[in-house]
């Protein structure tokens, strides 16, 4: 069979078409996978972006005096129980991680979920886990739910990494003993853009006893409407607050102080009894020609409904009382702190002084605390050291080395209250000093 050279010119042709089309079509699709591929990266970015990760870790060191009693000082955050074997020392020092904070934050459509941790040698504990929504026609109204921060105050909210001191005043640590809520929370501000966003009202409906689980239906009440400002060379703030709550009657028994004496007054099993507190707060900082001075202060008072053992607010339980449940023991309290900040010139230290006070039962005075007057009623029970009123002056240094790294030595110096009870006949000697090294990330 004869195959003209035309034919085969023609045959030639055509393969070449066909390659050259097929190879057209392999390049599209190639540059198609790899924009596909881009596009994919550029979703996962965009998805990455809304995600953030940031944490710090406070390792320190703590010393503390040993009272009469040879016990370390209650201020001590870090190491375990009472000096023990070490009673014949004229010290007590422990190394320990205060905080260890790992958080993860993701913001999407005004939506916002935040999950944080705090991990140290005594395991792994929950600080936050909340969701928050803006509501996207006004931008004025946020609703948030799960566990936050209550809403009372300025020092609750000042993060633990910026905290000067090393610890919230006395008064904080027994009226909030884990600064956390659980509950819904509203809150109303106006857009950053408008001349109303310097007035905030935060309001809660709280289950009142921290990150525990609830256990009562009645819920409580627990707001702050503050005002926050600035110039070019200060800014300042001051606020209200206040908290309307109750706990819960286990054993329906409480206490009252009639007389220097903590009286019976039987309400009735699974009743409530109130738990109430009013606060003010104002800050305010300024640059001047020494460095930025800073002044912050705060007063609480109310009524508290504590336990035998122990004034602080511990969600209507106690693990020292028989079966964890224990009778009220209701007293009315004042306290608060007020705390100066100096930077020094353009270095990167500071100095701090701190003031706190708090009394705990404002019905007793130092010389009746101990003692059962006589002609007390049947059943009335003496008062303790629980009742003695506290202050401390807090003297520190602080070293900034960058952004992330921060050198903190402080000294609290702790007064109390002379009382008739044993070993608090005059002042302790329990003063502690902290020597603390922070990263921040």
């Amino acid at each position: 069979m004869k195959i003209s050279i035309k034919t085969l010119a023609i045959s030639f042709g055509l393969i070449s078409s066909v390659a050259a089309s097929a190879q057209d079509a392999e390049k599209i699709d190639t540059l198609n996978v790899h924009e596909q591929r881009i596009t994919s990266v550029e979703d996962g970015l965009f998805q990455l972006k809304k995600l953030k990760f940031s944490g710090y870790i406070q390792a320190e060191w703590q010393s503390s005096q040993l009272d009469s009693l040879k016990n370390k000082s209650n201020d001590m955050k870090v190491g375990n129980g009472i000096a023990g074997p070490e009673k014949n020392a004229d010290s007590y020092n422990r190394y320990g991680i205060r905080r260890g904070r790992l958080k993860a934050t993701y913001e999407d459509f005004g939506c916002k979920g935040v999950i944080e941790f705090d991990i140290s040698e005594g395991g792994l504990k929950t600080k936050d886990v909340y969701l928050s929504v803006l509501d996207p026609w006004t931008n004025f109204f946020t609703v948030k739910g799960g566990v936050f921060d209550n809403p009372f105050g300025f020092e609750i909210g000042y993060s633990s990494s910026s905290l000067e001191s090393p610890e919230r005043s006395r008064i904080i640590q027994s009226l909030f003993p884990d600064e956390k809520a659980m509950g819904a929370m509203l809150t109303i501000q106006a857009p950053k853009t408008s001349p109303w966003t310097v007035l905030k009202l935060d309001a809660g409906l709280v289950s009142g006893n921290a990150i525990a689980k609830d256990y009562k239906s009645k819920k409580d009440f627990v707001g702050r409407l503050s005002y926050n400002n600035a110039t070019a060379t200060m800014k300042y703030g001051i606020g209200v607050s206040g908290y309307m709550g109750s706990n819960m009657l286990l054993t329906g028994k409480q206490y009252k102080i009639s007389n220097n004496a903590f009286v019976k007054d039987s309400v009735g099993l699974n009743k409530y009894t109130d738990r109430a507190y009013f606060g003010i707060d104002a800050q305010v900082s300024m640059a001047t020609n020494i460095g930025v001075s800073s002044l912050r202060g705060e007063f609480i008072t109310g009524t508290q409904p504590g336990s035998a053992t122990s004034a602080a607010s511990n969600n209507g339980y106690d693990a020292t009382a028989t079966a964890g449940v224990y009778d009220l023991y209701i007293r009315k309290f004042q306290g608060g702190y007020i705390t100066f900040v100096q930077d020094i010139l353009d270095t990167k230290s500071s100095i701090v002084v701190k003031y706190d006070w708090y009394d705990p039962n404002t019905n007793m005075s130092g010389d009746k605390i101990g003692i059962l007057p006589a002609g007390s009623p049947s059943g009335a029970k003496a008062t303790s050291k629980i009742d003695g009123a506290y202050s401390t002056l807090g003297l520190g240094y602080i070293y900034r080395m960058n952004n992330n790294v921060k050198l903190t030595a402080y000294y609290d110096i702790v007064s109390n209250e002379s009382t008739k009870v044993k070993g608090y006949f005059k002042n302790v000697t329990d003063n502690v000093f902290t020597l603390r090294l922070q990263y921040k990330f």
